[in-house]
């Protein structure tokens, strides 16, 4: 069953927590908890119910020119510099503006709920945010909302029913991701799981995806599940706190693209070769692209971060304007292998050359 995408999650203060796998699967037996022989594997757990899909509106205007507030917790990510470009064009396109803030990191919750109200007292007409914290945030949010400013959660998503949704479909991300790990490791191999920051809603949905991809093969055992911050320094931590835990890992499962870069670094250092230890990941960056190609990284999944902006620039602009909007939409994450990437749609990533 698919979690509510509003679900609470409670920010935990620690970069690295070490959870044990019934935490991770909820109420429902997790990979770990499995015989590792090699019986036949369970059956995989159902697919969560499809989610509406999100789409851009051709030769959108503004009716006046909107001023956007977009919220990012931590613009120095690969990804959130690709989406301020879709962002950015897309506003431009339309006849509206985009004003961006940045938290500079997710554990500065308070900051960004300064940003919240800054951006509400200087009467913004919209919102977009990523948040901090799927709870912290919200009595700000809630607050704009009640003075006048449209508010549209982008990806990471605050626990609260008032605001609209464009993102991606983070389970199904990380079931691409538990699913390409049960298919290539073997009965009685180890895997390693950084879930990304604590406090939020993508994380637990990714987490839930995961699950779900590796409840197909209880042949693997999950070493360690770690709550990492987004950034070198703590994902690289918490990839070696696991290959001490067993220096014979086999797979990894990394939040996203910065973090599966902590996770290479951290298999060189271990005396690791290309393709010893097979990762997956979310996003794509070009310093990820070049991981895979040399054989470090086996598979991402790829929505798209510009189209994702874009996408959230058309859903203000269509609703400030009067149009009907759904409450809730999502793009669908395209598994990619370093055999498929030329077949990327690159435009829905990558901010063009000179940009």
């Amino acid at each position: 069953m698919r979690f509510p995408r509003g679900r609470a999650r409670l920010m935990v203060p620690a970069a690295l927590i070490t959870l044990s796998l019934a935490a991770c699967g909820g109420n429902n037996s997790s990979p770990a908890a499995q015989p590792t022989g090699s019986g036949a594997a369970s059956s995989p757990a159902p697919s969560p119910s499809p989610l509406p899909v999100a789409s851009l509106v051709p030769n959108l205007k503004a009716t006046k020119p909107y001023r956007i507030a977009v919220l990012f917790p931590n613009a120095g990510d690969p990804y959130f510099q690709q989406k301020a470009y879709g962002y950015k064009n897309e506003a431009a396109k339309a006849g509206a503006s985009v004003t961006f803030f940045d938290a500079g990191g997710y554990a500065n919750i308070e900051k960004q709920i300064s940003q919240i109200e800054n951006a509400t007292q200087q009467k913004f007409d919209a919102i977009a945010i990523a948040v901090t914290s799927s709870t912290g945030t919200v009595p700000a949010l809630e607050a704009a909302q009640k003075a006048g400013v449209l508010v549209v959660g982008d990806g990471v998503f605050p626990q609260s029913d008032k605001v609209l949704k464009r993102g991606e479909d983070s389970e199904g991300a990380g079931y691409n991701a538990g699913k390409f790990l049960c298919d290539h490791l073997k009965a009685g191999d180890g895997v390693g799981l950084l879930l990304g920051p604590p406090g939020i809603d993508l994380i637990k949905l990714r987490q839930d995806g995961v699950q779900r991809g590796l409840s197909a093969c209880p042949k693997v055992k999950v070493v360690k599940a770690l709550h990492n911050l987004s950034d070198l320094p703590s994902s690289l931590a918490a990839a070696e706190n696991i290959l001490q835990a067993d220096p014979n890992v086999k797979g990894f499962y990394a939040f996203n693209s910065v973090v599966a870069q902590a996770v290479v670094q951290s298999l060189r250092s271990a005396g690791k070769k290309p393709g010893e230890v097979t990762v997956t990941t979310v996003d794509l960056d070009p310093d990820l692209e070049k991981l895979m190609q040399q054989g470090w990284v086996q598979e991402t999944s790829v929505a798209g971060s510009v189209l994702l902006g874009r996408v959230v620039v058309d859903t203000i602009v269509q609703k400030l304007n009067g149009t009907a909007v759904g409450k809730e939409a999502y793009l669908v994450p395209r598994e990619l292998t370093p055999d498929t990437l030329g077949k990327l749609d690159r435009s829905i990533v990558y901010p063009p050359a000179g940009s």
